[in-house]
């Protein structure tokens, strides 16, 4: 017989998804934050650096300027961050909430219970 004779198939299923979400939740972190340049997404990157060298005026706009591009970047860095965070957790997530939803099983007595109107209420004097 089969190794897996006392496993119904509802438990496979869920363990191999386990383990696909755990292998893509681990090799999009090494992809996504473990081997990613530092200086790409930082402060101190070339796109930043050529903008905030091109401020130019007075020491009030240089300054409203070189804040405007650091703000911009901290907004831009935020979406990034965001989208990988999603990218990495989204799938597994998604794939978690299907098995979740297509294991449920209803029984025709659940069925019942939950399609049947409730029973009428009667009063009753309280004495």
């Amino acid at each position: 017989m089969m190794a897996t004779q006392g496993l119904d198939m509802r438990t496979v299923v869920r363990w191999i998804a386990v383990a696909a979400s755990t292998a893509w939740i681990t090799l999009t972190i090494y992809q996504e934050f473990i081997d990613v340049d530092p200086t790409q997404y930082g402060f101190k990157s070339a796109e930043v650096e050529t903008r905030l060298k091109s401020c130019s005026g007075t020491f009030q706009q240089r300054y409203d300027c070189k804040e405007a591009v650091i703000i911009a970047k901290g907004h831009r860095s935020f979406a990034i961050w965001a989208e990988k965070v999603a990218l990495i957790l989204g799938p597994p997530l998604i794939v978690g909430m299907l098995l979740n939803r297509l294991g449920q099983e209803r029984s025709s007595k659940d069925a019942d219970y939950y399609t049947k109107p409730p029973p009428p209420v009667t009063k009753r004097r309280v004495r």
